[in-house]
């Protein structure tokens, strides 16, 4: 009986065997590799030659870094008027020596108004503050393509409150420079280092 119990066991077991089937190699439907280390697989590549550790986008295009400039000029005007005064003068012709010896550089007139009167007006008034200056600078040689206006009326007071010094303060143009400069903006890593 031990005989048989051993035979039975030994059948058993001989039916166990492990027969391992051999793996298939799996191919990828896109190519999911980085060559170029920048975050963005080669299916969605559109710029293979970014350099090492600039920053992209979701194609892998870097992009110009732009910079803006704020405040580089400020005119204040007396109230409900878009007439720039005499003492403005000088800044604004700084400002087209300035733009013509950068040809890259644009310049964004942002017109505001104080609290007194109606929205509606303020935003037209603003607009008007604006135009003013970019005819001033049309005038000293700046291309009007260069020039953008926009008017934000009452809405971003510089000075808060409602008496006349908040008053004059809010009735301005303030112009920001802003530049498409030629360089790579790097990317945030765990190993950079601010400098």
């Amino acid at each position: 009986m031990k005989t048989w119990m051993l035979v039975a066991l030994l059948l058993s077991l001989a039916g166990c065997t492990l027969t391992a089937e051999p793996e298939q190699e799996t191919v990828a439907a896109y190519d999911l590799t980085d060559p170029d280390w920048d975050g963005v697989i080669n299916a969605r590549e559109q710029c293979a030659d970014t350099p090492e550790g600039a920053e992209v986008d979701n194609d892998g295009c870097q992009g110009g870094m732009t910079q803006a400039l704020r405040q580089d000029l400020m005119i204040l005007f007396a109230h409900d008027s878009a007439v720039i005064t005499p003492q403005y003068r000088n800044i604004l012709e700084e400002m087209a020596a300035f733009m013509n010896e950068h040809p890259e550089q644009r310049l964004l007139l942002e017109g505001h108004a104080s609290q007194v009167g109606a929205a509606d007006y303020n935003v037209a008034l603003s607009k008007r503050r604006a135009e003013a200056v970019r005819g001033a600078l049309i005038e000293a040689g700046i291309g009007s393509a260069r020039l953008d206006i926009i008017g934000y009326g009452e809405t971003q007071p510089i000075l808060m409150g409602e008496g006349e010094q908040a008053a004059a303060a809010n009735r301005r143009v303030v112009g920001a420079l802003t530049s498409s400069r030629d360089g790579i903006r790097m990317r945030w890593t765990v190993y950079s280092v601010e400098g």
